[in-house]
């Protein structure tokens, strides 16, 4: 379970909004405060504010499956252009980098998942998105002042952690007989050294190679974990991937600090801010260390501190304002968060006197086990549980008090303090002098001391946003209704939704109510001396009351306080809104009507002033022969009258079209009210309309649909009005696989593996014998590259036909089902397991003594006929293959009557329309088949007769 909520802090009322997450999980452990900050000149300026920082140290040295580590490392290697490759010596794969990868987290000791049920790994990241976010990053970086070279030193630390990943050790045994570690991957360690100026050597004599595994320093950053694992160099490895972390966390933490100094305000005085604070959610995961319970208290703290005082407040407030109100009883969060900060002997205190005194995890656990809270259980041997407020969760001690001290090998930082890039060496320049003698603060009193702050710096009145996990697999558009429940009634939401049910949902100043919604008031009668009163503005809850009166709303939905408003329904709220907005819009035609006419009226008035000065200025006109008399004033009205009908028809056009107009398969079209005078045009128009749908219905297309269209236009293009069948199939799309073969494992290990990949057509097929005419069941598949036919069940090759040697495809124009592939007989040969197979593998194809090589054996194979159902699809598709493969296209023969090469002799194929296929056997020359079709083959020596 995971929820995240954002904290509006300047505003009045708290407002919840449970926001289901359909399944990203964010791959950040930190808490941001963004803030907007207003000045006496109102420029807004963004501070962003670093409250509570917990890197999840986990995530950093390596993720499990189906995960992600922090972005910026794909985004460096997705967006990075060659030449920063080069320099950086990395490469665009993110597989070969091992904290990207997810197996060190199920390779190191004591891992396990982090789920209880093995969740789907969520939809890796496009590269083009990736891209996008890195050019972001950079050109952000280039907008808060980081000049070229610290970005390229920022760049150089995130490769120096990807190739320090990558360094692996393994046990050696010594000649005196004890156990040390050797260093694997030293080039690796060489190229990250080279980029930031350490001396590899001394990092890697620091990370533990070449020394035993009993002469460990004891500032090792190994801890209980690393100890307990099995194998020589665990140790190393660990301290490995906690320098991995402290880097990424230090680097995290002086990025947040040179932002925040270069866009906190300049100027001192009173300021008005706007802050938006994205704070820590509950957690509970298949194994929790110190990460998930600190996590955990943040989540906790701000649950009591927002949650309570909310409810708190507003009962006080309905109190205050003198309505009729029972109090409430809710949940107080702030019992489970006494449990882990409160007093000597709360969870987080006894930690910190164990980190204090170098206790073991065992101690931790028996003094967690003498405090007896109903809330905390001691689980033997290294396990305890807390009831937290989102229910209860079980923690591992295992390594907790160590990594509670948050200790970095002295050696390791010395070496990197003293590295040839300032960066690298302000980061770690701290912990490579000789230091101060005070014992730095533990991890959990530091966290302790920001969840504190944070919550001190919280509003009285914030607002709420929370986000609920809809699946615990994160799986999306799946919705857990048990789970939902669970995170309903444990984060408070229950008591917010029974405190506005009972109550009120929503509450405004009387003032603010009429300043808002006093447009929606109807004009007034005149008064009368017997009418009441009207309201006095000094009164603004009896003017709101009876501006809410005259409202379409019933009265029970409102009430009202001393100095608010308040109402009952979100529903309400909704109304007044829709009231108002219809309002406006009345408001704003009225405005734009009387504008329009004023306007008008002004430009009438120029137009007469205009036209008395012409009148008066203008030479006198020559004396003008009279009109013809009702010649003329017909041809004015014929004028007049075609300039009202074009615009009429023009102005209706639209309204008249059919509802399926925007469909290219639509062949409605509104009659023409005038043939003789807007035929033309509407001809015209009928066209351009057909044109620009058609353009719509083409841009809606992705690249599947975009090739289906252009088999589609293809198949047009060959056998429109050419075969009797192209008719029925035009309302059928071509599906291609058939059979599925795409999805077939066998497929795939064999010719799939081999070059034929790609299936573009692959169904059963019946491929006729040339020498009798008869139909054998087989698989025809079409690749990019050939014409494969194959057994029906094993797979098994009978024969190939490339793609470059086929030259003619020929049909009848008849609606059977019959398709000649004609084959070149010279050009590179045929890949057949029959011939093969009797043939050494030493032996060239043309060799003497072979029976099937050489060109004898090529023009024995012959052309190949097969009867399909989508003889058309499959001709098309082949078509197209054959034109990429070549460059040119094939000859598409359709005629009654065409000649094959059948190996031995060329046949002649003729076909012959009978109607209905007769339903003798066939003649003394051969024994015929009708299929799918309705045609019948008959072989008469070198003449094959199909009747159709």
């Amino acid at each position: 379970m995971s929820s995240r909520a954002y904290i509006l802090t300047p505003a009045r009322g708290l407002k919840l909004c449970s926001k289901v997450n359909p399944g990203y999980e964010s791959c950040s452990k930190t808490s941001r405060l963004a803030q907007v900050v207003c000045g006496s000149a109102h420029v807004a300026r963004w501070q962003r504010s670093r409250t509570a920082v917990v890197v999840s140290q986990e995530r950093v040295c390596g993720v499990l499956d189906g995960e992600r580590n922090f972005h910026v490392l794909y985004q460096l290697l997705a967006g990075a252009d060659v030449p920063l490759l080069k320099r950086l010596r990395l490469q665009r794969s993110w597989e070969h980098y091992r904290v990207l990868r997810g197996a060190a987290a199920e390779a190191a000791a004591g891992a396990s998942p982090r789920r209880a049920a093995p969740a789907a790994a969520p939809a890796p990241r496009a590269a083009e998105q990736d891209r996008d976010h890195f050019a972001f990053t950079t050109a952000a970086m280039r907008a808060l002042g980081f000049g070229p070279g610290l970005c390229d030193a920022v760049l150089r630390l995130l490769a120096f952690l990807l190739k320090l990943g990558n360094v692996e050790f393994e046990p050696q045994h010594n000649i005196d007989g004890t156990i040390g570690t050797r260093l694997q991957q030293r080039y690796e360690l060489e190229e990250a050294c080279a980029l930031v100026g350490v001396d590899a050597e001394a990092l890697g004599a620091a990370l533990g190679a070449g020394e035993d595994e009993v002469a460990a320093d004891a500032d090792s950053s190994s801890g209980s974990e690393a100890a307990g694992s099995p194998g020589a160099g665990a140790w190393a490895a660990a301290r490995r991937d906690q320098l991995l972390c402290v880097l990424y966390s230090r680097l995290f933490t002086w990025l947040i600090n040179a932002v925040n100094d270069h866009i906190k305000p300049r100027e001192a005085g009173k300021r008005c801010s706007l802050g938006i604070l994205d704070v820590y959610g509950f957690e509970s995961l298949a194994r929790n260390g110190l990460e998930r319970l600190l996590i955990n208290y943040a989540a906790e703290r701000v649950q009591a501190a927002v949650t309570g005082a909310t409810l708190r407040r507003e009962q006080e407030e309905y109190a205050r304002e003198g309505l009729a109100w029972r109090a409430l009883p809710y949940t107080d969060h702030e019992l489970h968060a006494e449990l882990l900060d409160q007093g000597p002997d709360s969870v987080l205190a006894a930690l910190r006197d164990c980190s204090a005194r170098g206790a073991s995890d065992a101690a931790f656990l028996q003094r967690l086990q003498r405090r007896r809270h109903p809330r905390l259980l001691v689980l033997p041997p290294d396990h305890f549980q807390v009831v937290h407020f989102g229910g209860a969760v079980v923690y591992s001690a295992r390594g907790i008090v160590h990594k509670n001290r948050d200790a970095v090998c002295r050696r390791c930082a010395g070496v990197l303090g003293a590295a040839r890039s300032p960066l690298l060496g302000a980061l770690f320049a701290g912990v490579a002098g000789a230091g101060s003698p005070r014992r730095p603060a533990a991890l959990a009193c530091r966290q302790r001391a920001l969840v504190g702050a944070l919550v001190r710096r919280l509003p009285a009145a914030p607002r709420l946003v929370r986000c609920l996990r809809a699946d615990a697999q994160l799986r999306p558009h799946r919705f857990d209704a048990a789970l939902l429940r669970h995170q309903i009634r444990s984060q408070g939401i229950m008591d917010m939704a029974l405190l506005r049910r009972s109550g009120w949902c929503e509450s405004m100043c009387a003032r603010a109510a009429l300043a808002r919604y006093g447009l929606l008031a109807r004009a007034r009668p005149p008064a009368s001396p017997r009418a009441s009163p009207a309201p006095a503005a000094d009164e603004p809850v009896r003017a709101a009351r009876a501006l809410l009166r005259q409202l379409p709303i019933p009265s029970a939905e409102f009430a009202y306080g001393r100095t608010r408003v308040f109402v009952r329904s979100p529903r309400t709220v909704w109304e007044l809104e829709a009231l108002r907005a219809a309002r406006v819009a009345q408001l704003v035609v009225g405005a734009q009507r009387a504008w329009r006419r004023h306007r008008a009226r002004v430009r009438a008035r120029a137009a007469a002033v205009l036209a008395r000065w012409w009148r008066a200025r203008r030479p006198a006109a020559p004396a003008r022969a009279p009109p013809a008399g009702r010649a003329a004033a017909a041809a004015v009205l014929w004028r007049a009258w075609c300039t009202a009908a074009r615009r009429r028809y023009l102005l209706r056009l639209w309204r008249r079209l059919p509802a399926r107009a925007h469909s290219p398969a639509c062949a409605a079209w509104p009659a023409c009210p005038a043939p003789r005078l807007l035929g033309r045009a509407d001809a015209l128009l009928r066209r351009l309309h057909h044109a620009w749908r058609c353009r719509l219905y083409r841009a809606a297309f992705d690249q599947t649909a975009r090739n289906r269209m252009r088999e589609k236009v293809t198949a047009s293009i060959l056998f429109k009005e050419r075969k009797a069948n192209y008719g029925v199939s035009v309302a059928h799309p071509f599906v291609g696989d058939y059979v599925r073969l795409r999805a077939s494992a066998a497929w795939r290990r064999g010719l799939g593996a081999a070059g034929d990949r790609y299936v573009v057509f692959a169904d059963v097929v019946g491929k006729v014998a040339r020498s009798s005419g008869r139909v054998a069941r087989c698989l025809a598949v079409v690749s990019t590259g050939a014409l494969l036919l194959l057994e029906a069940r094993s797979l098994r090759l009978k024969r190939r036909v490339p793609a470059h040697t086929v030259y003619r495809l020929s049909l009848s124009p008849y609606a059977d089902d019959l398709l000649v592939v004609h084959v070149r007989a010279s050009g590179a040969l045929e890949s057949s397991t029959e011939e093969l197979s009797q043939c050494s593998s030493r032996d060239a194809a043309d060799a003497p003594g072979c029976l099937f090589g050489g060109e004898g054996a090529w023009r024995r194979r012959g052309d190949v006929v097969v009867r399909t159902c989508h003889v058309l699809e499959l001709a098309t598709k082949l078509f197209l293959v054959v034109q990429n493969a070549v460059g040119a296209p094939p000859h598409v023969n359709i005629a009654t009557e065409f000649e094959a090469n059948f190996g031995q002799q060329l046949v002649t194929l003729a076909f012959h329309a009978v109607g209905a296929a007769p339903g003798g056997a066939g003649g003394a020359g051969g024994v015929g088949g009708a299929g799918a079709g309705g045609a019948r083959l008959l072989r008469r020596g070198s003449r094959m007769d199909v009747l159709v």
